[in-house]
């Protein structure tokens, strides 16, 4: 559920928002400003009756301003319940899938880009306790590591910048994306090369199993397959009001054990194996942000704009296709280094 309210600047706006209430069948409140004309208009929307009130809406003349709000809790009566969509014994016509607006979208990718610097320092971090992680061999370590990690919004933010069009939101998701990979490779490899000079250290790693944490030797099409379920999740956390918490653990999954054997490998001269999970994070990467485009554009998510409509997807088309010959050389390099190994 969420609550919008409508500031029309005149009488003749706020008559005109009215109307449009009126014809989706909604119930709202009207109140007056003491400072002139304007005038309030409060209405509780199903979250997925958003976008198409905002359509209407931008047909209304007049200087009016939209706030969406996501309210705490809703409490209704017997007699009229927002949540079952039925009013007076009518079913509301809304679109059957409870989904966010575009806007929503939007703002919920943004929300989810932390600054520069505390995303490289929590990702710095978490590629820390990934790498010692698998020193000890220890999958409650490396479960540590996937909570803190702060992967899933420059994931979803690209991807979602790419099919709503908005250049500046993908350049930002695509650069956190490299800065995080480079700083994240950078601290797994320095740890692990600090751990490699420690004699204690060195003595008691079992080098054997903790190289197998890398996933590096598993079939690539079942490495992408749990990448690209990833994405999928992500792109539906994103599209509905569902929770991305749980989500940015699986997608940390799929990256920051690889990550630590990366630096494993090459601090203990294991180049195969380092090559390999290597590999495996390019794979990831690629097919995490690829299961996520296609989910919010297979959901309806595009440009308002029609004449948009045909230069995003020619867009999506070259990025899917770049992200695609991305993961099959990834794979192709994969199959190469599991073999040496």
């Amino acid at each position: 559920m969420r609550l919008l309210t409508v500031l029309a600047a005149s009488q003749h706006s706020a008559d005109r928002v009215t109307t449009v209430l009126d014809r989706h069948d909604l119930e709202y409140s009207v109140s007056d400003e003491t400072d002139g004309d304007s005038q309030t208009v409060i209405v509780p929307v199903p979250a997925h009756a958003v976008e198409p009130l905002e359509d209407d809406l931008q047909s209304v003349s007049g200087d009016i301003a939209v706030v969406v709000d996501e309210p705490m809790a809703v409490v209704a009566s017997d007699e009229t319940d927002d949540q079952s969509g039925i009013r007076h014994g009518r079913e509301r016509k809304w679109l059957s899938l409870e989904r966010v607006s575009r806007n929503e979208l939007r703002s919920k990718a943004e929300s989810q880009l932390p600054p520069l610097v505390i995303f490289a320092a929590m990702t710095a971090i978490s590629a820390v306790v990934a790498t010692a992680g698998v020193l000890l061999d220890s999958l409650a370590v490396l479960v540590g590591a996937m909570v803190i990690a702060p992967l899933l919004g420059p994931a979803m933010a690209s991807s979602v910048a790419t099919v709503l069009d908005d250049r500046r939101l993908f350049s930002r998701g695509v650069r956190l994306q490299l800065v995080g990979t480079i700083v994240a490779l950078t601290s797994a490899l320095g740890f692990a090369t600090f751990a490699r000079t420690s004699s204690v250290v060195a003595a008691a790693v079992d080098l054997e199993a903790s190289l197998g944490l890398g996933s590096h030797g598993l079939p690539p099409s079942l490495l992408v397959t749990v990448a690209i379920c990833a994405g999928v999740a992500g792109g539906l956390a994103m599209a509905t009001s569902g929770m991305t918490d749980l989500i940015g653990v699986m997608i940390a999954a799929a990256i920051m054990p690889p990550i630590g054997v990366v630096g494993v490998g090459t601090a203990w001269n294991e180049p195969a194996a380092a090559a390999g999970s290597l590999v495996v994070v390019a794979v990831n990467v690629l097919a995490i942000n690829l299961g996520a485009m296609a989910t919010l554009w297979t959901l309806g998510f595009h440009p308002r704009d029609h004449s948009r409509i045909r230069t995003t997807r020619a867009a999506i088309l070259r990025r899917v296709l770049l992200l695609l010959v991305s993961l099959a050389l990834a794979i192709r390099g994969l199959e190469y280094a599991a073999g040496a190994f």
